[in-house]
């Protein structure tokens, strides 16, 4: 085998391992800690949101998944109102940028934040395995669901991250 040849065999086994299921955060296991500024200029970041819930999505405009699920996230988030969990979605900004993504969130009228994260800092921290990622975090900072869409019992689900 060349260089070359080994070299692509170490990125591409680097890169299987790394976005395995599996090698993210887990269900049971705390979130790292963020920080992020939201399209609408707000800061955010889990030592704010401490002793607080949160559902955080990752996603991407490219992703035709995510299409299927911000939607239903967002009739989630109207129902709720704004005393509900807070929902977080994060653009990973992997073959997106934050033009396209403010472009796509305005057309699309989300009612829940959004933020970019630049240079894949807060997919890297949370080892995000692909988009979409949709994470369940209760107030203590524990991930108690972790899954690439919402389960069909969401509001419940919701309702118990409360108390825990």
């Amino acid at each position: 085998m060349t260089k070359s040849g080994k070299i692509q065999w170490i990125v591409l086994w680097f890169l299987i391992i790394s976005v395995s299921p599996g090698w993210g955060v887990e269900v049971g296991e705390p979130v790292p800690d963020f920080a992020l500024q939201t399209f609408d200029g707000n800061n955010i970041s889990r030592s704010v949101l401490k002793g607080k819930p949160l559902m955080l999505i990752f996603w991407n405009t490219w992703c035709s998944d995510c299409k299927r699920e911000l939607p239903k996230i967002n009739r989630l988030a109207l129902r709720l109102g704004p005393g509900g969990v807070p929902i977080l979605a994060v653009n990973t900004g992997l073959n997106d940028s934050e033009s396209k993504a403010r472009v796509y969130w305005k057309k699309y009228g989300y009612a829940f934040p959004v933020a970019f994260d630049h240079n894949f800092k807060i997919g890297t921290a949370f080892r995000v395995p692909g988009v979409p990622t949709i994470l369940l975090v209760d107030s203590k900072g524990i991930v108690r669901y972790k899954n690439p869409m919402l389960p069909n019992d969401i509001e419940e689900r919701l309702k118990q991250l409360v108390l825990h």
